[in-house]
């Protein structure tokens, strides 16, 4: 897969097109730089605010989303679905920092130039940037941020389904191919690896005769994994469940096969965007849930994928990107709805959309209140690029 194993860096880089969506031109009102009539009840430009993880360790997440979001735009704008209207979207890195993005957003909302907030990745990100949206009553919708604490009123919303929600899909998977016992190695800093480690997976038992015969803790700066996976092991576990951020899990793949342990491996979509291409042959095998698989033959998928390779054409898009594609999607159509940019108009449209659900790149969309769920797909790296399992 040409676009997972590319640098961060090749995925900022904006078509032609794509960077004339983000040129500043001048306005004041909320929502919009320029409040001249569209001839769609909407005003000529209406401005999105993204605070996403451009640096640090989420970055690999945080680009994606910013390229899906960019593909969605350049969509939006060239097929006039707004009629007149252009999206623009400004880019702000959060840099994997709660503090960070909770500044950025309450300069962003300040400024009143603004429709709605395109959220973080992190949860402790998003859970600083919620009662900042929530006070100034301008919507955010969240990507990733699979921890509780993220969506704590009306304003704010969630286009990325939490995977501990949808994470009993791998106790069946297990359960398939004889698994009794299983050791866990989880970071503990990522509320929804801790809910998923400490939460989810112990019910295995009851649910599918799989029993947690070890559970160990790290943090996201660990890079010997040696110790914990030695204790691991010696609990002679069938499979290994593994929870990190970025590339932490090719480094981890390969401490684990040098021990010897060749049974099958989980893990959380923090595998993904080639996340385990450092592993080599250690890394093939290794097992996730994810909310979107390419190979997926839903339309609204397929045209995800258009739209993507028209405004990435040598890459290949994730999880992240689809749900970054999905937020915006969602933020245009509620401007559709209601024919007006302000914040409380936005967020109303969001919510209406939410009641009913819509197709997006993920495949059908449904909600919970503001929050996404979707149907499970499992894909499994196979040493170059993520394949379907079911």
């Amino acid at each position: 897969m040409r676009g997972v194993t590319k640098t961060l860096s090749r995925r900022v880089v904006l078509s032609a097109s794509a960077l004339a969506l983000i040129t500043i031109s001048p306005g004041c009102a909320p929502g919009s730089t320029n409040t001249a009539s569209s001839g769609s009840g909407l005003p000529a430009t209406v401005r999105l605010l993204s605070i996403r993880d451009e640096t640090g360790v989420t970055a690999f997440a945080g680009l994606s989303a910013i390229s899906g979001a960019q593909a969605a735009i350049k969509e939006i704008n060239d097929s006039g679905y707004l009629g007149r209207t252009k999206l623009v979207m400004d880019r702000n890195d959060a840099a994997s920092n709660a503090q960070t993005a909770a500044s950025l957003a309450a300069k962003g909302v300040a400024s009143k130039k603004y429709a709605a907030v395109l959220g973080p990745i992190l949860g402790a990100e998003s859970r600083a940037v919620a009662p900042i949206a929530e006070r100034a009553k301008i919507p955010v919708v969240f990507t990733q941020s699979n921890s509780d604490g993220v969506l704590i009123g009306e304003y704010t919303f969630r286009a990325a389904a939490p995977f501990p929600g949808y994470y009993d899909v791998m106790g069946d998977y297990l359960r398939g191919k004889n698994v009794t016992r299983l050791g866990v190695l989880f970071d503990s800093t990522t509320a929804s690896y801790v809910e998923t480690a400490t939460k989810v997976l112990p019910r295995f038992e009851e649910k599918f005769g799989i029993q947690v015969v070890a559970s160990k803790e790290v943090q996201p700066t660990t890079q010997d994994f040696t110790a914990s996976i030695s204790s691991i092991v010696d609990n002679k576990p069938d499979a290994v469940a593994v929870y990190l951020l970025g590339t932490g899990y090719s480094t981890f793949m390969k401490q684990l096969r040098q021990t010897g342990f060749n049974g099958p491996v989980i893990a959380a979509n923090g595998a993904s965007n080639g996340n385990l291409s450092g592993a080599g042959k250690d890394g093939v095998g290794v097992t996730w849930p994810t909310a979107f698989a390419a190979s997926s033959p839903e339309a609204s998928t397929q045209k995800f994928l258009k739209a993507f390779k028209s405004s990435f054409p040598d890459d290949d898009p994730n999880l992240y990107s689809a749900e970054g594609y999905d937020a915006v999607w969602w933020v245009a159509r509620a401007l559709k709805k209601t024919g007006d940019a302000a914040p409380a108009s936005v967020r109303k449209g969001l919510s209406e959309l939410a009641a009913s659900g819509f197709d997006g790149a993920q495949g059908r969309l449904r909600f919970e209140g503001n929050d996404l769920r979707i149907e499970p797909k499992i894909v499994q790296w196979d040493g170059s690029r993520e394949v379907p399992v079911r």
